[in-house]
């Protein structure tokens, strides 16, 4: 897997925990092309000379009691090199004056033909308690998708993928994954396959693409709040689990959906939106239409604008929810049939 511009840290996926009365650590985990894990961490006071414990396990919920490596807190890196026990995902804690950090791992994976497959663990609530590793994956189009990919879900073992496309999107699916489930759940009419040929053609301009975006948040918070309710219901059984959900960018459907996600799970605003933003990190434009650099200028401004992700959108989605119904926590109730019941079943199954 290659790293995903770690130079980028987004502040919402440091995971923080309290090291002594008066410090605490934020750490980071990422790959590198090696398949490195690059862990990261600061202190807040920002102190050196202290050691940092780090305990790597296979098992979210199981780690050893003697630590992998001790380094010094100076350091502000780690590399870890697991070339041995590649084959499985690792998970790390770290340890500071005797307390206990969060589970980290990477967020982002790095497919051959999958645009933005992201992990959405690791994110604390407003009670700081932490949503599990491993269990929801919100990603690009899997219409494409090679047997390394496949191999690469079923590693993760991916058990029910929700496809979440526009209605005119062909169901097109290699199904190369062992034991996975391929639900239909179309939201909005009219997809990206038909735009991306407009572009092309010179008909498509940077102003059509923001319209045609904004039109997208409207529709899919008035017309499809059915889909993104039968959706809840499908992360509501635990039988389901591991679960992927996708859209043919991982931006817009997956995006609203999983914006929608993290507030049933009791996320900060701040938090759900910087996840939103994380599609800018998964998105590679010059794999959507070939040979890109040779597009005009007004085509590639096009192109910028209709795969970029941008919170104005998120927030033209939310104020529509807000007409509605008066606020997003009474959208999700009256519209997605987000009862306590189903809000607290989601929390039992998807958090630590």
């Amino acid at each position: 897997m290659v790293i995903k511009k770690i130079t980028y840290l987004l502040s919402s996926i440091f995971f923080l925990a309290s090291c002594t009365q008066d410090t605490s650590i934020s750490v980071l985990c990422e790959k590198d092309s090696k398949d490195n894990y690059l862990l990261k961490w600061e202190l807040f006071p920002d102190l050196d000379n202290i050691p940092v414990e780090i305990y790597m396990s296979d098992n979210d919920t199981i780690f050893p009691s003697s630590p992998l490596r001790v380094v010094n807190s100076g350091d502000y890196i780690a590399v870890i090199n697991d070339t041995i026990h590649n084959m499985h995902r690792k998970y790390f804690r770290l340890k500071v004056g005797g307390k206990m950090s969060g589970v980290v791992t990477n967020r982002y994976f790095e497919l051959d033909s999958i645009q933005n497959f992201r992990d959405i663990g690791g994110y604390y609530t407003n009670d700081n308690r932490q949503i599990r590793w491993g269990k929801i994956f919100r990603s690009g189009n899997f219409a494409n998708m090679t047997r390394k990919d496949a191999q690469e879900l079923n590693e993760l073992g991916v058990k029910t993928v929700l496809d979440m496309r526009s209605q005119d999107a062909r169901e097109k699916y290699a199904n190369y994954m062992q034991s996975s489930c391929y639900i239909r759940i179309p939201v909005i009419s009219n997809g990206y396959n038909s735009i991306s040929k407009q572009i092309i053609d010179g008909h498509f301009l940077r102003g059509d693409a923001i319209i045609y975006t904004q039109d997208i948040y409207k529709d899919m918070v008035e017309n499809y709040s059915e889909q993104f309710a039968l959706m809840f219901d499908y992360l509501c059984n635990e039988d389901n689990y591991p679960v992927a959900y996708h859209c043919y960018l991982g931006k817009d459907q997956s995006g609203l959906a999983s914006y929608l996600l993290l507030r049933a799970l009791d996320v900060s605003p701040e938090t759900a939106e910087d996840d939103y933003m994380g599609s800018n990190l998964g998105i590679d434009r010059s794999k959507l239409i070939k040979r890109v650099d040779t597009l005009s200028e007004s085509m590639q401004e096009a192109l910028t604008m209709l795969t970029k992700t941008d919170l104005a959108y998120l927030k033209y989605g939310i104020s529509w929810m807000r007409t509605k119904s008066g606020s997003v926590d009474d959208y999700m109730t009256e519209e997605l049939r987000l009862t306590p019941d189903k809000r607290k079943k989601l929390r039992e199954i998807l958090l630590y």
